[in-house]
Order: C-alpha cells, then sequence, then structure tokens
C-alpha cells in the first residue's frame, strides 16, 4: 500500500524543544587539512539564536518528552524535490542497514537523499537485528522494520509535507506486480570517484545512476534496485545550507525510548538539584556528559593493540580530567558495558567526581521497560540525554558521539571546531582522538 496515502496522527507534546535551524559551520576547518587535494565547501551563513521553549523545573517533572518534535516541512527539502524530474519506474529498497544508531541513522538518510537524487520511490526502510547474544555479530542476520529505532510515522508525515514528490511503499511487492525481473543490488557510491571526504561530484551522481541502469535492464519497465550501505560516503556540504541543517530531522527515535529519556532527564534534575530552562536545547550549567566506547563490537572493530583511543584508560583519562575542570555537579556516562560503567564511576571517585548512569535513574515500571530494550535500543535513551549535556565527551571512532557533537555545534559560538587541541572541539563538545583523523565523520555526517 502505498504509504503517503494513509492518514497518520500523531500528539506533539507541548513542551517539544523547538531546534531552530541555526547556522551550524560544522566543516570549516576541513579545508585546511588536506589543502592541495581538496576544496571543501562550507557552510555560508552566521549562527543565529534557537527559538527555544522556557520550561521550569515544575514543568519539566509534567512533561512526559522532551523529545516530541512536530513534523518537519522543510522548504529547503521541497525546493529541491520540486526541482527533482521524478521517475515512476524506478523504485529503491533500503534493507542493508545495520550497526549502532550512529550508522543506523546515517544510512537511512543516505538512502532518502540518493532516492531524492534519482527521482526514485522508495519503500519504508529494513534495519539488520544485531545478535542480542554477541553484539558485535551484525551482518548477515534478519532484518527488522526501522520503528525497532526510529517514529515511523514521523518519517512517513515529515516526508509528506517536505518531499510529497518521493513515494513510500511498505515494501516493494505492490510495485514488483508488474515487474519481470528480479531486483538489482547497487552500492551507490560505486558508481562514483571516492574520497577520504565522499563521493566527488554527488551532482553527477544521478547521470551515471541512470547510464548505469541503462545498461542492466530496460528504462521502459519498472525496476527494483535494492540499495546495499551507504555509510559515510555521501557528503552533505554539497547541498544547501538549510538542506543538510533539516535532512535529519526527518528521523525521530520511538517513543518509548523518547520517554524514557525524558524520565532519566527529570530524575538526574531533581537528584542533583539542577537549575536551568529545561526547555533549551543545550541545558546549560547542569551536568557532563560522556559517551565511554569500549564495548566488545568496538573493541573488535577498533582494537586496542592498533587504536590507542579505544582503551578504556585513554577514553576514561581524557573524560575525567574534562570534567574535573568544567566545574559541573555530576557526570552523566553512557556505555553499553554495565562492568565498565562500575569501573568508570569507581575511578571518578579518585576525583571526588559522582557519576550517574540511565540503570540508577530509572526505577519500578520504568527500570523494567529499559531494561526490556535492546542494547541498541537502550543506546537511544543515552543518545537523548547526552544531546542536553552542559558539555560533552567522546571518542573519534564512534559515530554515534560525532552525531552528538555534530548536532551540538550548531549551538556553538566556536567555529574553528576541527582545527584542534583534539579531533574535534568547541565549548559544547570535545571528540578526543588525532586532529587530522575520520574525516569522513565530519564531512559525511547528517546532524
Amino acid at each position: 500500500m502505498l504509504l503517503l496515502a494513509k492518514a497518520k496522527s500523531i500528539r506533539n507534546s507541548r513542551h517539544a524543544p523547538l531546534i531552530a535551524v541555526g547556522a551550524v559551520v560544522f566543516l570549516v576547518s576541513l579545508v585546511y587539512l588536506r589543502p592541495a587535494i581538496f576544496t571543501i565547501p562550507t557552510f555560508s551563513f552566521s549562527p543565529s539564536h534557537p527559538v527555544e521553549v522556557e520550561i521550569s523545573h515544575n514543568e519539566l517533572l509534567e512533561t512526559t518528552d522532551l523529545f516530541d518534535d512536530p513534523f518537519l516541512e522543510s522548504p529547503a527539502i521541497k525546493n529541491l524535490c520540486e526541482r527533482t524530474e521524478w521517475n515512476p519506474k524506478v523504485l529503491f529498497t533500503c534493507n542493508r542497514s545495520g550497526g549502532g544508531v550512529g550508522n543506523l541513522r546515517n544510512s537511512i538518510l543516505n538512502c532518502v537523499r540518493y532516492a531524492i537524487s534519482a527521482g526514485a520511490g522508495l519503500t519504508l526502510p529494513r534495519v539488520i537485528l544485531r545478535d542480542p547474544n554477541d553484539i558485535s555479530h551484525i551482518w548477515e542476520r534478519e532484518t527488522i522494520s526501522f520503528d525497532y529505532i526510529f517514529d515511523e510515522t514521523h518519517f512517513v508525515e515529515s516526508l509528506r509535507l517536505s518531499c510529497p514528490q518521493l513515494q513510500l511503499f511498505d515494501d516493494a511487492k505492490e510495485f514488483q506486480e508488474e515487474a519481470e525481473e528480479d531486483p538489482i543490488l547497487l552500492l551507490p557510491e560505486s558508481l562514483m570517484e571516492d574520497t577520504p571526504t565522499g563521493i566527488a561530484h554527488p551532482e553527477r551522481w544521478r547521470g551515471k545512476f541512470y547510464g548505469w541502469l541503462s545498461k542492466e535492464r530496460d528504462t521502459d519497465s519498472r525496476v527494483v534496485v535494492d540499495l546495499d550501505r551507504s555509510y559515510l560516503k555521501y557528503p552533505i556540504y554539497s547541498d544547501m545550507d538549510d538542506f543538510a541543517l533539516s535532512f535529519g530531522k526527518i528521523l525521530k527515535f520511538r517513543k518509548e525510548a523518547r520517554e524514557l529519556a525524558t524520565t532519566v532527564l527529570k530524575n538526574l534534575a531533581s537528584k542533583y538539584d539542577l537549575h536551568a530552562n529545561f526547555g533549551d536545547n543545550i541545558w546549560k550549567n547542569t551536568f557532563f556528559g560522556a559517551h565511554l566506547r569500549t564495548e566488545v563490537d568496538s573493541q573488535r572493530g577498533f582494537p586496542v593493540e592498533v587504536y590507542e583511543y579505544s582503551k578504556y584508560s585513554v577514553q576514561s583519562h581524557y573524560y575525567l580530567d574534562q570534567a574535573s575542570t568544567s566545574g559541573l555537579p555530576v557526570i552523566y556516562l553512557a556505555s553499553g558495558d554495565v562492568h565498565e560503567l562500575y569501573k568508570f564511576t569507581q575511578d571518578a571517585h579518585l576525583y571526588n567526581i559522582t557519576v550517574s548512569t540511565k540503570h540508577d535513574l530509572v526505577n519500578g515500571e520504568d527500570k523494567t521497560k529499559l531494561e526490556n530494550l535492546t542494547f541498541d535500543q537502550q543506546a537511544l535513551v543515552d543518545y537523548l540525554v547526552l544531546m542536553k549535556s552542559s558539555e560533552f565527551a567522546g571518542v573519534g571512532h564512534s559515530s554515534f558521539a560525532w552525531n552528538i557533537a555534530l548536532w551540538r555545534h550548531q549551538f556553538a559560538k566556536q567555529r574553528d571546531h576541527l582545527s584542534g587541541p583534539q579531533l574535534m572541539s568547541d565549548e559544547l563538545s570535545q571528540i578526543y582522538g588525532t586532529v587530522g583523523q575520520y574525516l569522513e565523520y565530519a564531512a559525511c555526517l547528517w546532524p
């Protein structure tokens, strides 16, 4: 069934923070990294003050969902979709996204972006379900509807409002009823020249795609193209500023995670007597947020013998050192490894620093709900809480940390965030690592 024909409704909280399309110049300093090879465009407009909602502590306590943002209606996305030539005979699927939330989010957004480039329809994405018994076992597994992580209604309605020309389907079956041949697999970036900061000349991708398609199939017939996983390959700075800054808002996390994150924040504010405008995008002078990326899947992908910043000792040292000078009363620590959470909490005592986690900030029915979530669903709670932290610290090989830091950067005053002293540095966030590494994260992650 064509999803855009469905009428769906959702109640949007009056307390939902209005995240302005503020100016984010988060690629400003990439030019200096490889000036002889790359000339990287930068966002051109100046920072604006985000529109925020006034929420007192008492109002916070009555709020059930701080993150229930309204459906997105983006003029920038509308403009691009209106200028696109659409082809009703081509349908893309997006069923090969896997990994953590940072991976899933960017991969799905890339699917939508390539669909717009081609003027193709798109099936609702599916995601690969991580093995709950071995979180490092991610690929070659069953898939599940993407509402496992994201709010499906928000996705469908936001695209209906922002890109009504893009046809969304539940799956390829209805479209394929008239198709005579099986779907064909395509890794989108394989059509283009690759660079350390994503594909070169993404504006030429449509022409390359239809050239490839004409050799593969009869273009007068309907065709389904299965998009292989595209992750850190689409250079987001190639789009207009407003598009790049609003595009990620077509995705919103599932309701259960948003409500649990709100509960965690309410209990954090009450337990540590935090004072702020709780409607702000960033809670000023409240708590320090840190993401400890030492779980087994990360250790296998980035072994400590090769990657210095994969070590617990390195991450904990930097985080505790930064937190000790922040003047903030508590660290909110995020990790999927309960043992490491305990270890960090004990180490923090040497600095006279208090540590809190999502596990000790929920109880009763909320604790049961949290414990019933999978590894990746629990990460959504941490992700949302860390967005609000006064200061944030993460590590450079983590897309989870980069996603949060780059989103937060739109509210920062500091513009030269890629010039050191750490891999990414502004007054709101530090991503620890060697300056000049991981160009693809800074260039290809949608904020």
